[in-house]
């Protein structure tokens, strides 16, 4: 036996405790359309009409009437959930609706922002959590989830059916990924007892999910445009940490009225918040060693059950080190390694997929009719003007784009086993 008690079981009553339900990292229930107490109603009426506020440039004027709500009629999971997910949009139109951003959140926004952000152990901003994981319906009862057709974003920015395709893309893959997850936790606990075929099915079964998730993944061009996404969608994604050339020099003041407040700085709503493609890196034991610390750096926008459920994973993978010792067992050595190119595979997907978003656009006009702005747009075109190599670019997420991507990739590859 492995010094590390197996205390995860392989089981949906037992992964509950981490916010992982049957859908993977998604909720089980669906998210509330709607919060239940009509004392919410004032952050209900800005939701509903946001993307029109942004267009017509009048929501921070709303948003400075509201009234300072308490969070204390939130009693369920999901209303905290939806009180947090709503207030993250809410946050990201009020910052980043132009000509400027704003350098100051109102205290109606910022004093019951940080009061879910307490309570669901995640940071106060508009995390891949805000703005995926709580932030969908399905169009009917019943239907597959793990169909982007099926699903709709409950709040945009933009109100485009562009913005909602690109979260729904990521909620379709989140929500393939329950049986994944089930599956290999059943793989650390065969390790234990020697029960290799129940770990090269559990390898081959990681090897066809990664595979499915990836064709998932390359749909997002059936109706999500690539400049709308630049131009006019990714600015509402940006963070407010290395945002100086897009006019949040210092981050932005979280005011809580009274003259209390801070000053904060977070990286935006990036999929490197997901905990699915960790959760794969770590049963696979991927180390990310040269990727300066962002995978680790990325936990601390995910909700915090989430995040303790993959220290946990980590400190009990085993299949890894198990495929090591037994490098005289060629299937068992193939099917991992398959496993981990499924994985790296993953990764070059995404790659592609940020130089038909990103780079390209970058290097292109912005539609005609798109509000002028200094926001992430803009300010990451402009870096790149200055510097020769378009892969300076900036994602939201803070970090230089394709050199990140490379590195996370190359270290996914360099984790298979040698025979």
């Amino acid at each position: 036996m492995s010094p590390h008690k197996i205390d995860i079981l392989p089981s949906l009553a037992a992964l509950t405790q981490y916010g992982i339900s049957k859908n993977g990292f998604l909720p089980v229930e669906t998210p509330l359309s709607r919060l239940p107490h009509d004392y919410y109603e004032p952050w209900e009426r800005v939701i509903e009409q946001l993307p029109m506020l942004i267009e017509a440039q009048q929501i921070r004027q709303w948003v400075d009437r509201l009234p300072i709500l308490s969070t204390g009629h939130l009693s369920s999971e999901p209303e905290w959930q939806r009180a947090h997910s709503i207030l993250a949009v809410i946050a990201q139109g009020y910052i980043w609706t132009g000509p400027e951003p704003s350098e100051r959140l109102p205290p109606a926004i910022t004093i019951p922002f940080l009061g879910t952000s307490k309570h669901l152990e995640v940071y106060p901003v508009a995390t891949y959590a805000a703005l995926n994981l709580w932030n969908w319906r399905p169009l009917k009862e019943n239907t597959a989830l793990t169909q982007p057709e099926n699903l709709v974003a409950l709040h945009t920015a933009t109100g485009s059916d562009d913005e909602s395709w690109f979260f729904i893309i990521s909620n379709a893959m989140e929500a393939s990924a329950g049986p994944l997850i089930e599956t290999m936790l059943g793989a650390i606990e065969a390790v234990e007892v020697d029960d290799i075929p129940t770990i090269v099915q559990a390898l081959k079964f990681f090897e066809q999910s990664m595979q499915h998730i990836g064709s998932l993944l390359v749909r997002m061009d059936e109706r999500c445009n690539p400049q709308v996404f630049y131009h006019t969608i990714r600015p509402f994604l940006a963070g407010s940490m290395n945002m100086e050339a897009a006019g949040l020099p210092n981050g932005v003041f979280y005011d809580e009225g009274e003259g209390k407040g801070s000053w904060k700085k977070y990286r935006g709503g990036s999929n490197g918040q997901s905990s699915l493609l960790q959760f794969c890196d770590a049963v696979l034991s991927v180390d990310h060693a040269r990727s300066g610390g962002f995978h680790k750096e990325m936990r601390l926008y995910m909700p915090g059950p989430h995040a303790r459920f993959l220290e946990e994973v980590e400190a009990i993978a085993n299949i890894r080190n198990y495929v090591g010792s037994h490098r005289d067992d060629p299937k068992l050595v193939a099917v991992f390694n398959a496993a981990v190119a499924a994985l790296s595979g993953f990764r070059d997907k995404h790659m592609a997929l940020v130089t038909r978003y990103i780079i390209i656009p970058s290097r292109m006009a912005g539609p005609v009719g798109v509000v002028k702005r200094r926001d992430i747009a803009s300010a990451s075109t402009m870096l790149a003007s200055k510097k020769p190599h378009t892969q300076e670019l900036v994602g939201t997420g803070g970090t230089t784009l394709i050199p990140f991507l490379r590195i996370s990739r190359n270290e996914t590859s360099e984790a298979a086993v040698s025979h």
